[in-house]
This record gives C-alpha cells, structure tokens and sequence, in this order.
C-alpha cells in the first residue's frame, strides 16, 4: 500500500469498520487508476509503434521489403503498399482475427484474418506442406456463405514460379450489391489439382454500416454525358457510382482516372492491382471502387474524373460467325495484325495506341437473337513490343450467328477532365 496513503487513512477520526470500508475502497480506486495509466500508456504505445510500421512500410521499399520476409506480414504488408485505406483499418483495429485452419493431403491452410463491410471481404489466407507447393499446377479457390457460393466477385491469385513451401495471399470479395451478414458462417475451399481442402470460418465483429452520400450531378466531357448519383464510403473501398446519359454518341468503356481529395489535397484513388480498382458495371450504371477514407472526418471531398475510355457507338465491336470461323466486321481503328477464329474461340493480334495497355479488348458477346453468352476464360499477353494478343473462349452452346463480340477495354480517350464538390451530408 501507498505510505501516503496508508497515513492519510489511518489519521481519520471515523468508526473502524467505515474506515476499513473507506481504506479497502481507496486502495481499490488508486489500483483501478493505476492499470487504466498503464492500459491507456500501452495502448497509446501500442497505437503508435502501428502507425511507425504502417508509415514505414508505404514510404521505405526497403523496410517493406524486410518486413515482408516476417512470416504472417507479408500480406499486409501487399495491402498496405497499394491501398491506403488499408492503412486506416489496421489502425483502427478493423481488422478481425481468425486463424482457421485445416490441413489434408500434406497441405496445411490457415485463414488468418479478416477485414469484412458491406461491399465485401478481405480474406488473408496462408498455405504450407512439406512438399513442394509449385507442383500443384492448378491452384484454385472458392468463397462459400452458409454452404452456397457467395454472391459476390472474388479476386485472387495463387501464382508460384518457384519452388515453394509456404504461399500467403489474400482473396478480394466484392459486392456491388452488398453483402448480408446475418449468416456468418462462412468457407473457403482450395481446390489442389483434383483434391479439395475446406476451411470453415465464422465471423464475429460488428460490420459498419456504409455512410452514403447523395450527389445526382451532371458532368460532361467531349460532349458525353454522365450523371455521379452518389458515393459510398465503406471501410474497405468507396464506390462512385456513375449513370451513362444513354443517348450519348459514344459508349463509355471505362473511367481510367477518378480521385477524390479532401481539403488538405489528400488524395484517394483506384487501388493498382485487385478488383477495386475496376468496379462493376450494370448497362448504363457504373461503379467505381477506390481507396477508402471512412475512419477519416474530411470536412469536403472533390471528385475528380479524367482519362475515360470511350469508343462510337457502331465502331465498338467486332462481328464473327463461330460456325464458318470468320469475321464478318472489325473497325478500322484497330491495327489488327491477326485474327483466329474458332468454334468456340477468338484470338486476336492487334496494335495498341497505348503499349501499356494491357487490359482485355474483347468483353460482353452477343448473338443474333440478343442472347449473351458466356465467357469461359480469357489472357492478354504482349509480343515482340510491339503487338498485344487477347484471347477469350465462350460457351457457344445453342447460339446463332453471327455474334457481335463488344470491346471491353481499348486506350481511346474523350480529352478533357471534369470535377465536383461531393456534399458531406448523409
């Protein structure tokens, strides 16, 4: 006990037993200040030695590096790198806690933590054996709610060029729709060649709610109108949602460059790798993921817009018959330097505006009756330096030709930029 306090109690003139009560009490209320000194002391120690380690790994290639080498940091330190946002929900201590586990067939897997909103998941995974992982030539995955498929995209990669025994990496989740959390169950299967390896795993924190805020602005650039209907800022991406006015001259195919700044010019924008960085899209409605900022209270956001990938209307497809293996129409625009037509395939050889290019020209594929057909698998790859080729498969059964084949993506440009002030009122 405290000396002082020991004689400060000893010389009050009270009952023995009120001072017994009083002496227990204070001794109680100095122990409970003491641990919350030494709990908030921790945690604000705690709190700064992760901001240190956030800022050193996205401003020192050489500590990220180091760091990545840690087993168990080199996914976030992935994260961390590309996506700011990322950044903000460590600190915030977002981020949940798993380390599920199963291991068959020589192969251990550890789900080991997860970030989890409405628009979808972060999955950080780790897969281990004794055996060379490099053999598994066909590594796959899959993300199961409740026993069924999630209804969402799920982005992920499993490349390994080198012999390997230990592989970590995350599986991105993304729903436009958003995500229903009143089943937590959730399961990811890793599909080894022929074998499957099933991690269950249950979700337990709280999921923020996405703070949506109302634009319905008209911009315009090279005479193209779009409509930005609102901004939806979730702790793991903040989606922009874009309206395509319909009777434009030009199909809008992308929209390459949108950031948001707040009034420090703080800069949000697309993550570089992942599927937040593309969005969705449905018809004439766009949405764009970006970076989030929704742990920080900026007091005004300015979205920016620039570089949008636009093609005419009537100039922005290829027209093919799978059953006679030709092509029946391609712009002019395109330098095309092969095209290989096959029952069920299209492989193209063209040049590029822009050699750094390397998204998929060809996309959504129509038949003569307006029915879609599925895309069964797809690559780009470049050749010599100087041409790109893509090539993209389709599910064929029971269509009629000929089959429009609309692009994608294509470096084509509408010149010019616009912006807005995004109000900050829910």
């Amino acid at each position: 006990m405290d000396d002082k306090l020991k004689e400060y109690l000893n010389k009050l003139n009270t009952p023995n037993e009120a001072l017994a009560a009083a002496r227990a009490q204070a001794i109680m209320k100095k122990r409970a200040d003491q641990k919350r000194r030494n709990y908030w002391t921790a945690t604000i120690i705690s709190a700064a030695v992760i901001c240190l380690f956030i800022l050193s790994i996205r401003f020192s290639p050489t500590i990220a590096y180091a760091v990545s080498k840690v087993p168990g940091l080199e996914t976030i330190v992935e994260l961390i790198s590309h996506n700011k946002g990322i950044e903000d929900v460590l600190e915030q201590g977002y981020n949940e806690k798993v380390y599920a586990s199963a291991e068959q067939y020589g192969v251990k897997a550890v789900i080991e933590e997860v970030i989890a909103d409405e628009t979808g998941m972060f999955i950080m995974y780790r897969l281990s054996s004794e055996q060379d992982l490099s053999k598994y030539k066909k590594i796959s995955l899959s993300v199961l709610q409740n026993g069924e498929p999630v209804k969402a995209g799920v982005g992920f990669s499993t490349f390994m060029d080198e012999e390997t025994y230990e592989f970590a990496n995350s599986i991105e989740v993304v729903s436009s729709e958003g995500m229903d959390y009143s089943e937590r169950n959730f399961e990811v299967q890793f599909m080894l060649n022929d074998e499957t390896l099933r991690v269950p795993f249950e979700l337990k924190n709280k999921i923020k709610q996405t703070k949506v805020y109302a634009v319905n602005e008209q911009l315009e650039i090279e005479g193209q109108r779009f409509t930005v209907k609102e901004v939806q800022i979730s702790p793991l991406r903040v989606g922009i949602q874009i309206a395509v006015d319909p009777i434009n001259d030009k199909r809008i195919l992308s929209f390459n460059s949108i950031e948001l700044m707040d009034e420090n010019n703080e800069i949000w924008s697309e993550v570089s790798n992942g599927v937040t960085g593309h969005g969705t899209t449905d018809e004439n409605v766009m949405t764009h993921f970006l970076q989030s900022n929704y742990f920080r209270e900026p007091k005004s956001l300015t979205l920016k817009i620039s570089e949008v990938e636009a093609l005419p209307k009537g100039q922005d497809y290829m027209e093919v018959n799978f059953e006679k293996q030709e092509v029946i129409f391609a712009p002019d625009f395109i330098d095309l330097s092969k095209v290989e037509v096959y029952p069920k395939k299209l492989r193209v050889q063209y040049k590029p505006a822009n050699m750094t290019h390397y998204r998929q020209l060809l996309g959504t594929a129509i038949d003569a009756t307006g029915k879609e057909l599925g895309e069964m698998n797809s690559s780009v790859s470049g050749m010599d330096g100087n041409y790109h080729e893509v090539t993209v498969s389709y599910d064929i059964e029971k269509y009629v030709s000929p089959v429009k084949i609309y692009f994608n993506s294509y470096p084509s440009y509408l010149e010019g930029a616009a912006e807005i002030i995004i109000p900050m009122q829910e």
